[in-house]
């Protein structure tokens, strides 16, 4: 029986290949989705350790303060919750330990009561993270390294002995903790990796601050101090990071913060970022695991229907050997084995090939880290899946073989029952197609389950019936041109509307143009989305990251850098971690700077920049010189009780307090000299303190200076341009009623040596908002982390450097509202498309330091590593596979037809018929089925689009995706393919037509009488 069977695969060995080929298609098929997650899983986690922040592969433990009454050596030494803290952080196995002790010295500048102070750092491995520019590692008891710009700065050099003195912070200074000391500078060092996380603890140097002076934990032990900070903190190695080590880590993660909780419930969590970057390399995957399957299924059915096809022909073309069999009384095992052997052993076999092949191929077309994927569990079933499919394919195709009589197997013709099964599969196929479209747009179900396959089957459901209502239009077409006398088209049509195989071939060729149509509008939809999300998270083209700059300072140097408002715009963040991100904008450059959406709603970017920033108060403005109140204290407020200051803000935009002293009992003037403004200074309020317990307060009359009225009764009485900060009970919180003869301000119970404060308003309040999503309350946070209510202006679906839930202010208007000066949160300059490097040098001659430039391509580039990114990569894989596998499925019928075709065509050449009418008839045929399924694949493409487009995992929000792709990219993707499977059908034409020539020619005998009378 072997030999039988062997001998039947080398007398057929095409149809052998076929099955073979299709086999491998299929097992890659289906193992690329698990070995496409794996690599898919890889590149993520490559991509994401490429652009993380230095706190997503930190975790540092709430800093540990050592002190001691007097001065003492040994300090670190004398914590008795050190061991606790490493018991939790032991916790990070696998994690690289960095302990940090740090005191501040003075001294280093040859000051020894020098007021800038210096941070002393003992680290862990610091001298293998450097390179030494002059001396060495300090390893002695009284030796440090200075970093080598800070020696440059102070004419340092390695050898040089300086005195430094422990100090600690008392209030606004510094102050001395222990004994001066001698040391010698080691060595000068820079930096072997400056952007290492290792360095970005602590800043050591000075990236955000003043640099630091390293030593080793001997030199700190051995000096005498009275305070120290201890740093516990782990550097999460990127061999450590793998898929399958994500679930440890996070339990790791767990455990060092139940350890902290067993030590001191109330102790802070762990600082770190970790548990997001984990987060965001799951999501890669989630998002690649969802959308692979929709992207192999359209590729697994059509090989499973091609092997359905190759094993039917074949079966139809053996069907007498088969029969001869079976008269010969062989027993039905024998006949299975002859039937099927020859088919499901080349399925088989390419199998393993397969699964083999599809590592090669991942490895060459996925993006991420070189190297195959190995071989799992999970492939292995892939591949299981396939091959059952693959066999139960080719059994469903042999079924009339192995269960007819003998008397059917030695017909020729198709039984009855046969076109019966093949019209209900039809009407099935149809069913389910409506079925899974009523599914996902009546019901709004989910790509998920089964229901991935919704794409194929709507597509196959399209093609099915266009192939039913296309037959008899292509038969009518064939009969018609017969009428007119065009013998080629109507051979054509005639010979496609009668041959099943002809049908079968159309609806392979229109599952594979739509499936490569629908997989052209996701990647279209998808890469449009990317670039939408790009430029909305940037929400410029060009951002300059700032390392630190002061509120004001920020924007009036880029007001000063671009006076005309056409390039620069100063943006920065509140600093809010919990609640909806807000987002302050200098909005009188918006409408030339941000890059704007219609996406983001109905309104435009010059809109909204109107809606944030209405008429305004104009400020308040104080000089220097002479200020005269006019104050009349409360009858309950007593002689030399009360004190009343102003509060104002300089253009360095420091705060400045201007006091007239304390008041008498009566009502009088009071005078107060102003000093530093003299450009003008912003009265920010007016603040109360008593020394007396108990109700108080004063009306203030008139605000004047050099004969200017400040506060004109207008002002005075109306009570929008004043505001109480609520940063207290309302118990303890100022009352004022405002009136055009004076402003009273009252407090009901007044604590000594407590300051209240009523701010001036020159802003519009509540603050004007424009809002995306669901932003709740009525607050947001300002530029200062307090607390501001706010008017929602407009609602947008999205915004520029928000996102889809969040909102933005107008900065100036934020900035004004602030009680006092502060430092800017995530300081940054939005630059437009065609901003000159001219604006971005006079930022630098402001004194802002560029840390960073941020441009919408590098952003691009990033998403575009994403793990929906990645898996469109993948479906365009399997698309290219597909259109393989349709050429092949073409072929395949070309190959069979060339058993009826090649006599058909002889016999209308015997009739006198030209060669030309016969060549052209075969390249109507193949041609006509290909242009015919290219037409109904696109209508099926842009069917399942309906159907399932907008409910794909593309990994982007969805109010950034379009609702149908472009059509130009779209269309030449598919006409670039269509022309080449019209190219395939032309040259099997072709071949079918020469076929067709070369064979012997039987004249027949009315065309021999004619040639004989002539």
């Amino acid at each position: 029986m072997i030999t039988l069977v062997f001998a039947q695969l080398a007398a057929r060995w095409g149809q052998a290949l076929t099955a073979f080929v299709l086999s491998v298609a299929a097992t890659v098929a289906a193992v690329s989705v698990p070995a496409f997650a794996v690599a898919i899983d890889r590149a993520a986690i490559a991509n994401e350790l490429a652009a993380a922040e230095h706190s997503d592969v930190t975790v540092s433990l709430p800093p540990l303060l050592v002190s001691s009454p007097e001065p003492r050596t040994r300090l670190f030494e004398a914590s008795e919750d050190l061991p606790a803290y490493a018991d939790a952080r032991s916790r990070l196995t696998g994690f690289t330990n960095v302990t940090t002790a740090q005191i501040h010295v003075q001294g280093i500048d040859g000051q020894p009561l020098s007021p800038q102070a210096h941070s002393m750092l003992a680290r862990d491995g610091f001298c293998r993270h450097v390179r030494f520019r002059q001396g060495r590692c300090p390893v002695g008891s009284r030796e440090i390294a200075v970093p080598a710009s800070l020696a440059a700065s102070l004419e340092l050099t390695a050898g040089r002995e300086v005195v430094l003195t422990p100090v600690r912070r008392a209030e606004d200074r510094w102050e001395p903790q222990g004994p001066p000391a001698t040391f010698t500078i080691a060595g000068l060092f820079t930096a072997r990796d400056p952007a290492a996380p290792y360095w970005s603890l602590q800043d050591p140097l000075g990236r955000l601050g003043d640099k630091a002076i390293l030593t080793n934990r001997t030199a700190l032990s051995t000096l005498p101090h009275a305070q120290e900070l201890v740093y516990l903190d782990a550097i999460l190695p990127p061999r450590l990071l793998t898929p399958e080590r994500i679930p440890r880590v996070r339990q790791q993660l767990d455990a060092v913060e139940r350890r902290l909780e067993q030590e001191d419930p109330y102790l802070s969590s762990p600082s770190t970022t970790l548990p997001r970057l984990l987060d965001r390399i799951e999501a890669h995957g989630r998002h690649a695991r969802a959308l692979l399957p929709i992207a192999v299924a359209p590729l697994l059915v059509l090989c499973w229907f091609v092997i359905h096809l190759a094993v039917s022909h074949g079966g139809w073309s053996r069907q007498q050997e088969i029969g001869t069999v079976a008269l010969r009384g062989a027993t039905w095992w024998i006949r299975a084995l002859a039937v099927s052997a020859e088919s499901l052993l080349p399925l088989l076999a390419g199998v393993p090939v397969g699964l083999v092949l599809a590592r090669v191929l991942i490895a060459a077309t996925a993006a991420g880290p070189p190297g195959l994927v190995a071989i799992d569990s999970q492939q292995l079933l892939a591949a299981a899946f396939a091959a059952a499919g693959s066999v139960v394919a080719a059994l469903l195709a042999l079924r009339r073989q192995l269960t007819a009589p003998v008397s059917q197997l030695l017909r020729q013709m198709p039984s009855r029952s046969r076109r019966i099964t093949v019209a209900a599969v039809e009407l099935l196929v149809i069913a389910m197609g409506l079925v899974v479209l009523a599914e996902l747009r009546v019901l709004d179900g989910e790509l998920v389950g089964v229901m991935v396959a919704a794409p194929v089957l709507v597509i196959l459901a399209v093609g099915t019936l266009a192939s039913l209502l296309v037959r008899p239009l292509i038969d009518f077409v064939g009969r018609g041109s017969l009428r007119r006398g065009r013998i080629g088209a109507a051979v054509a049509a005639l010979y496609l509307a009668r041959r099943p195989g002809s049908v079968r071939l159309l609806v392979v060729l229109a599952l594979v143009f739509g499936t490569l149509g629908f997989a052209a509008a996701a990647t279209d939809v998808a890469a449009e989305g990317r670039l939408a999300e790009a430029q909305r998270l940037l929400g410029a083209p060009r951002v300059l990251e700032i390392q630190r700059a002061g509120r004001q300072e920020l924007l009036r140097a880029v007001r000063a850098a671009d006076p005309d408002g056409r390039y620069a715009m100063a943006v920065m963040s509140s600093p809010n971690v919990d609640g909806a991100p807000v987002l302050a904008v200098d909005s009188t450059r918006l409408a030339t700077v941000a890059l704007w959406s219609p996406r983001y709603g109905a309104l435009s970017s010059a809109q909204v920049a109107d809606r944030l920033r209405p008429p305004a108060p104009e400020p308040i403005v104080i000089r220097d010189g002479e200020l005269v109140a006019e104050l009349a204290p409360d009858p309950f407020t007593g002689d030399d009780e009360l004190t009343v200051s102003l509060l104002a803000r300089t253009p360095e935009d420091e705060q400045l307090v201007v006091s007239f002293g304390r008041l008498a009992a009566e009502a009088g003037s009071y005078r107060a000299e102003v000093t530093g403004c003299g450009d003008g200074c912003r009265l920010t309020g007016v603040a109360l303190s008593t020394s007396e317990t108990g109700q108080t307060g004063v009306e203030i009359r008139a605000l004047r200076q050099n004969g200017v009225d400040l506060l004109p009764p207008e002002v005075l009485a109306d009570a929008r341009r004043w505001l109480v900060p609520n940063d207290g009970p309302i118990t303890d919180q100022l009352r004022f009623v405002g009136a055009e003869d004076g402003l009273l301000i009252t407090h009901p119970n007044a604590r000594p040596e407590a300051t209240y404060e009523l701010r001036t308003v020159d802003a519009p309040f509540p603050l004007p908002a424009v809002t995306a999503g669901g932003v709740p309350g009525e607050h947001v946070t300002n530029v200062d982390g307090e607390p501001v209510r706010f008017t929602r202006r407009a609602r947008m679906a999205g915004l520029p450097g928000v996102g889809a839930s969040g909102a933005l202010v107008d900065l100036e208007y934020a900035e004004r509202l602030t009680a006092e000066p502060g430092t800017a949160t995530r300081p940054r300059v939005w630059l437009s498309a065609d901003a000159p490097e001219r604006v971005v040098d006079a930022l630098r001659e402001q004194g802002l330091v560029i840390v960073e430039d941020r441009r919408i391509e590098s952003l691009r580039a990033s998403i575009d590593r994403t793990g929906a990114a990645l898996a469109l990569r993948a479906y365009d894989f399997t698309v290219w596979m597909t259109v393989v596998v349709g050429l092949a499925a073409l072929a395949l019928v070309v190959v069979v037809d060339r058993r009826t075709w090649g006599p058909s065509m002889r016999a209308l050449r015997a009739q006198g018929v030209p060669d030309r009418v016969t060549t052209g008839a075969a390249l109507w045929s193949y041609a006509g089925i290909v242009v015919t399924s290219a037409v109904i694949g696109a209508a099926a493409a842009a069917v399942a689009w309906f159907a399932a487009g907008g409910r794909l995992p593309l990994g982007v929000d969805a109010t950034l995706l379009a609702a149908w792709p472009r059509w130009w990219p779209v269309l030449a993707s598919y006409g670039a393919v269509v022309a080449l499977v019209v190219v395939a059908a032309a040259v099997g034409g072709w071949w079918q037509g020469r076929q067709a020539r070369t064979g012997p020619v039987r004249r027949h005998p009315v065309a021999r009488q004619r040639e004989v009378r002539s």
